[in-house]
This record gives C-alpha cells, sequence and structure tokens, in this order.
C-alpha cells in the first residue's frame, strides 16, 4: 500500500510562517507489515530513504506528511528502486535477525549533525548485543551525552536499520521504544536477534 505526500518547508518570520516554494518536496510513503506491526517507509526523489518507521511514530512526527492521491506535476512517477530491497531485507531481518542495509542510502537531511553521529555509531553495534547510552555517547565523542543520546534514539526515523533497540539504560534496563508495543517489541527484537526467539 502506497501514497504520495508533499513535503513543505516552512520559514518563520516575526510570528508568521511563510512558504518556500523552492523547497517544496514529494516524498513517496509504502506501508510493510511485519510481525511487530505495520512500518511506513518515507523515500525523497533521489530515491533516498527519509524514513522507516513504525506508523504511530511516522505520523507523530511528520515524518509521512500531507498524503496526496497522485504525484504532482508528473514526477516521481515510479516506485523507489530500493522499495522492493528494502522489503526483501526485513523478510530476511525477521527470518536471521540480521538486516543489510548502506547508511548512504539514507536521506539524512534535517538529522542534526550529533544525532547523525550517535545514529552512526548505533548502527555499529552488532546484532544480538547492547549498548548503554553512556557507552553509544563515548563512542560517539561526547562520554557525558547520554540524554541527548536518549533524545537522537527517541528521533530516529529508521528504528530497525538502525538498531536503537540495542541501547539499554545503564544498569542493562530496557528503557522506552517507540516501536509498536513499546520495551516488550524492544525484547522481542532483541531475542529474535540472539536465536532465542521466532517472529513470524
Amino acid at each position: 500500500m502506497h501514497r504520495w505526500s508533499i513535503t513543505e518547508t516552512w520559514l518563520v518570520l516575526d510570528g508568521s510562517m511563510l512558504l518556500l516554494a523552492g523547497d517544496l518536496r514529494m516524498m513517496f510513503t509504502h506501508l510493510i507489515e511485519t510481525p511487530v506491526g505495520w512500518l511506513e517507509s518515507v523515500w525523497s526523489r533521489d530515491g533516498g530513504l527519509h524514513a522507516c518507521g513504525f506508523v504511530e511514530a511516522v505520523a507523530t512526527n511528520g515524518w509521512g506528511h500531507q498524503p496526496t492521491k497522485a504525484p504532482p506535476m508528473g514526477q516521481f512517477d515510479e516506485r523507489p528502486q530500493r522499495l522492493s530491497l528494502l522489503e526483501d531485507r526485513l523478510r530476511d531481518y525477521f527470518a536471521t535477525g540480521l538486516l543489510v542495509w548502506k547508511l548512504d542510502w539514507l536521506d539524512w537531511s534535517n538529522v542534526p549533525s550529533f544525532h547523525r553521529k550517535v545514529l552512526e555509531q548505533c548502527a555499529q553495534i552488532p546484532a544480538g548485543q547492547t549498548l548503554t547510552y553512556g557507552e553509544l555517547a563515548a563512542r560517539a565523542g561526547s562520554g557525558r551525552a547520554a540524554r541527548a543520546v536518549g533524545s537522537a534514539m527517541a528521533r530516529n526515523r529508521w528504528p530497525l536499520i538502525i538498531p536503537c533497540h540495542r541501547v539499554v539504560g545503564a544498569d542493562g534496563r530496557l528503557t522506552g521504544y517507540s516501536g509498536t508495543g513499546g520495551i516488550e517489541t524492544k525484547r522481542r527484537l532483541l531475542g529474535l536477534e540472539a536465536g532465542e526467539l521466532v517472529l513470524s
């Protein structure tokens, strides 16, 4: 199931909002059913994966933007090239616990620089292993920024590709998760990756 959507960039001046027409961007969104809930993949026109999150998080954060029935001005008139590949990789993940996706296939627009550092380090955590927020902060070059790491995890637009479920509290305790089912889903994903659980 897919739809077209428009991303509008607004400039705030003296309390008023002005649409910058030159920044009007179109997104392609596609719903993918998984064993832990529906994901919504959001693609920029250049083929980058702008987001691939649980539908509730995509809606709450506005990553999918305003839906339309057809692409405007005849642009973006076909499915993104890597959409089928994403579906295959997600299917493989729920069968094996391993998900492979190149970070330069992501659309990093509007991701703050420190958040990007954190997310890139998070992507390096091996399947079945965990790091604490403090350990991840240190790997991102700011060992005292555990709270900022938590903020980056909460705003992660690609929660399975960049596995924020592998980040835990200082005592190893599982903490909040944006996915459908919250901490229980986090526990199930870690169980899948450790070979202790089958998700189908």
